[in-house]
């Protein structure tokens, strides 16, 4: 049986992929052993990039080609900026990390090569952004529905992570960007190739932003 493009996206982007996926950063926060000063930096990089992301999205959403694309991108778009954003805040708050240390955090290397990546793919078009997007979202739904079959966290900053990542509406709106990875393999032979280098970046980068916080670590 032959692949869709999806599958075929995320079969060559190994290993990174699996890299990203099975990073033992993600075991560590589905088993409740990640020490909270690890998690600390995670949220602050990964705060800075969902506020790139919610650029992204809206700039995804602009340029999507019909009002069905648009309405999956708003709904997305309304989460990262209500429900998401909301739990940062709390996570800060619990943890310690004050307003000032949050809103403008200095980002690290492979943050700021993600936020690069997006840009870049902004400056391309939909498909592109789309790639990117696809990529990210499905690496965190993958690593939730492992971690969410597990006892859930007792530290709510690490529970209430998962449980996002594994919510009905997020594993729709990761199905439905599949589906437009999949309506990209009628594109001609160099955009599917451009497409494909991009997802795998972007799995590249997902696994090298979790390497880098257990690097810090030691």
């Amino acid at each position: 049986m032959n692949m869709s493009f999806s599958q075929q996206l995320r079969s060559n982007a190994e290993p990174w992929w699996s890299g990203a996926v099975e990073h033992p950063f993600t075991v560590q926060l589905g088993d409740d052993s990640l020490a909270d000063a690890v998690y600390i930096r995670y949220l602050l990089q990964d705060y800075a990039f969902i506020g790139t992301l919610a650029d992204h999205a809206a700039f995804s959403l602009a340029a999507a080609p019909d009002m069905v694309a648009k309405g999956r991108l708003a709904g997305f778009l309304a989460a990262l900026t209500s429900a998401e954003n909301d739990y940062f805040e709390r996570s800060f708050a619990a943890l310690d990390v004050s307003p000032a240390d949050y809103r403008a955090p200095e980002l690290n290397p492979v943050a700021q090569l993600l936020a690069r990546e997006m840009r870049d793919a902004q400056a391309c078009g939909y498909a592109d952004m789309i790639v990117v997007l696809a990529c990210a979202e499905w690496v965190y739904l993958s690593w939730a529905q492992r971690e969410a079959q597990k006892t859930p966290p007792t530290r709510f900053w690490l529970r209430e992570w998962i449980d996002i990542h594994v919510l009905p509406e997020f594993e729709a709106f990761v199905i439905w960007l599949q589906s437009e990875l999949d309506s990209f393999g009628e594109l001609d032979a160099a955009d599917r190739k451009r497409l494909e280098q991009r997802f795998t970046r972007m799995a590249w980068l997902e696994q090298a932003f979790f390497d880098v916080l257990l690097t810090e670590q030691k």
